[in-house]
């Protein structure tokens, strides 16, 4: 596992893309993330003579959204024990002061678990950390029975939005985590900050949540040229062949992000397991569905819905994705077939799975 520290992370600095763009990476949140920010006011490369003042801008822009990585690791990280969850374990059955951020998560979160049908579960990590995925750990029986009561998301209070923010974990043995939604309530936010810095384009990919604001940058020498506000290519990964794409999405603008059980897994003892548990026996979820991927306006929607739409199945899960508004889901199954709901139907390209020889 890539280990980094915060100066590693402040000190991060924009640099030129191959694009014209401006861009920042570094390692946060346990992840790459990468940043792209373009000039807008007509002027499409940030080195276009003329655009110092503009680049000047886009720099300070990116320098934020580092910045403001920063405090989310700070409040959200699981392995800090200053930060807000970390201190709601600690005084736990009991109330404490949190960031309003930390607060609005959890809300917007519990939000996701009651509408999952019984999927998605933020209380989850008291079985989780029963499991290890790099080393092909497997919990006994009675391990997971003695954690799966803990399981409850009846168990987080969270302050109203009205409220001065606190956040209380009232069984000391339930292990609160938020990382399913955390990346794309942040990815959210940062794209709020660079919008509000003035910046009309830009792509986010921060692990695997993508966004992207005003299409893509005009450029002459493709093939086909690409014009100015073109929506962006999002490939979504072939899960029998992750260095291939299996379809491609066309988002101007809008959020990206693929749930699939080829991302974590090992074999053992003649059998495969997936990381996607289910709350109900906290084994690997019975699926088949092996990639989830949704679409919406919204990275929080994207990460609150795939892991649900995954688990459900390829029936079950498009007609629950297709029930709300806004949000569109493509699905590929252990069988290798592709299958999408309605509203995406026009910006989708599939990718021929190569043979295996």
């Amino acid at each position: 596992m890539q280990q980094y520290t915060y100066a590693q992370i402040e000190t991060a600095e924009p640099y030129p893309g191959e694009d014209g763009s401006r861009v920042i990476s570094f390692f946060v949140f346990n992840t790459d993330v990468h940043f792209h920010v373009y000039c807008g006011d007509g002027r499409e490369r940030s080195e276009d003579e003329g655009a110092g003042r503009t680049v000047e801008a886009l720099d300070d822009a990116l320098r934020a959204c580092r910045d403001r990585c920063l405090f989310f690791e700070r409040h959200l990280s699981r392995t800090r024990s200053d930060s807000d969850i970390s201190r709601a374990h600690a005084a736990s059955p009991h109330p404490i002061d949190v960031a309003p951020e930390t607060a609005e998560l959890v809300r917007l979160a519990c939000g996701y678990c009651a509408r999952s049908r019984g999927c998605f579960d933020i209380t989850m990590g008291t079985v989780t950390r029963l499991w290890d995925f790099h080393e092909g750990v497997v919990p006994s029986a009675l391990e997971l029975a003695r954690a799966l009561p803990h399981v409850d998301i009846g168990a987080i209070r969270v302050s109203a939005p009205d409220e001065a923010p606190w956040l209380a974990i009232e069984d000391p043995a339930c292990s609160l985590d938020v990382g399913g939604v955390a990346k794309g309530y942040i990815a959210d936010d940062l794209a709020r900050l660079l919008v509000a810095h003035g910046v009309e384009r830009f792509a986010i990919n921060l692990g695997g949540n993508v966004v992207v604001r005003g299409g893509r940058p005009a450029d002459g020498a493709s093939r086909p040229p690409v014009h100015a506000g073109d929506p962006w290519k999002i490939g979504i990964v072939n899960p029998r062949d992750p260095a291939h794409y299996r379809a491609i999405v066309d988002v101007a603008n809008g959020s990206v992000v693929t749930s699939g059980l080829h991302e974590r897994r090992f074999s053992k003892g003649g059998r495969t397991y997936h990381h996607i548990l289910s709350p109900v026996d906290g084994m690997p979820a019975h699926t088949d569905v092996t990639s989830a991927t949704i679409i919406a306006d919204r990275s929080l929607d994207c990460d609150g819905y795939s892991t649900t739409v995954l688990m459900l199945g390829m029936d079950e899960g498009l007609a629950f994705a297709e029930s709300i508004d806004g949000v569109e889901a493509v699905l590929i199954s252990d069988a290798d077939e592709v299958r999408w709901t309605s509203g995406i139907a026009e910006r989708l390209s599939l990718v021929p799975t190569l043979p295996s020889w």
